[in-house]
């Protein structure tokens, strides 16, 4: 099953077939046309140590269309609080 696998009784076959490699599929994937027709983000935090001020998270928004980054940092990862520092 595996290329040079010696049988020991400690390992078992499921683990084996757990670390097989599987096969990579790479598909195209479709870019926007107009800016801010999607956008990425990505929220950080909570750090044991305060970013300015009360801040103990940030957030990063990315526009696909032009790739242009914006970061916020923010007391807390309420909706209402992530929603506001978009706009």
């Amino acid at each position: 099953m595996v290329k040079g696998y010696v049988n020991d009784s400690r390992i078992c076959e499921v683990c084996i077939q757990a670390k097989l490699k599987r096969k990579i599929i790479c598909v195209p994937v479709q870019r926007t046309t107009t800016p801010f027709e999607l956008v990425h983000s990505d929220l950080c935090g909570p750090f044991a140590v305060r970013l300015s001020g009360s801040a103990q998270y940030f957030i990063v928004y990315i526009d696909d269309y032009f790739h242009h980054t914006e970061s916020t940092v923010l007391p807390d990862k309420r909706a209402e609080t992530c929603t506001a520092a978009f706009q």
